[in-house]
């Protein structure tokens, strides 16, 4: 089976992208998030669609949907929001009341899990032919750097991949780019089976921004054959990510 992106020019042209994990390798501002956000709710009854929020509460989501789509109603969202918030910042600094989506409990003080103990939950009870997007590989990245080993993250990505192809789920994780070293980050990029760039210049006065396939494998051969080397990429606030021109080899 294939999954459709969701943005209607991009799946005319490649027709879906197969299960698998998927990095969406952003510059912050360069329409990774949105491209992420506008796949989910053009997909959202097509698929079991989930989004997992690393570090912000459920209502952070929601609002920063609302501002992605100003003109569009999504009042009644259709897809899984799922925060794993309270267990991102449960050991750090940050008192939980801040961030907490209830009022929390002697047993969440107590207990020994963690974000990656919920990952694995999640993903244990998930239905096949899902499509789920993690918000933040850059947060992930960075809580196992600091107290589980960068090891054991590259460790469980190899997992997931292995699980979303067997099970037919497609994975797509937004990784803001020059966060890491550039060994780390080649590492991270390593362990999809595709990887998608985001980028903006400023280009006489204006901001032009645009996505391009670094890999990705079962779609290259086809884009390549196309001559495609990047797209040209707006944001609509009713449309959301919007694809306005291609760039070709002549």
């Amino acid at each position: 089976m294939k999954f459709t992106t969701g943005v209607e020019f991009l799946d005319k042209q490649i027709e879906g992208i197969h299960p698998g994990l998927v990095i969406l390798y952003e510059s912050v501002g360069a329409g990774g998030r949105e491209f992420a956000l506008t796949s989910m709710l053009n997909n959202a009854g097509k698929y079991k669609t989930s989004y997992l929020a690393i570090s912000k509460p459920r209502d952070v989501v929601e609002r920063e949907i609302k501002l992605v789509f100003p003109e569009r109603k999504i009042e009644n969202i259709e897809f899984e929001i799922l925060s794993f918030a309270d267990f991102y910042f449960k050991d750090t600094l940050v008192p939980l009341r801040w961030v907490a989506d209830k009022s929390l409990g002697v047993e969440l003080l107590k207990t020994e899990k963690n974000v990656f103990n919920k990952l694995v939950e999640f993903f244990d009870n998930l239905q096949p032919e899902s499509y789920v997007f993690i918000d933040s590989l850059t947060d992930l990245a960075r809580i196992a750097e600091m107290k589980f080993g960068w090891e054991n993250l590259i460790d469980i990505l190899k997992g997931l991949r292995i699980l979303c192809m067997k099970k037919q789920i497609l994975l797509t994780m937004l990784l803001t780019s020059n966060v890491f070293e550039r060994g780390k980050e080649e590492e991270l990029l390593d362990q999809a089976d595709g990887v998608v760039v985001f980028e903006w210049l400023v280009e006489k006065d204006s901001i032009t921004r645009w996505m391009y396939f670094r890999k990705f494998l079962g779609l290259l051969p086809l884009i390549e054959k196309e001559r495609i080397v990047k797209y040209n990429v707006r944001i609509d606030p009713a449309l959301g990510f919007t694809i306005s021109r291609v760039m070709r080899v002549l």
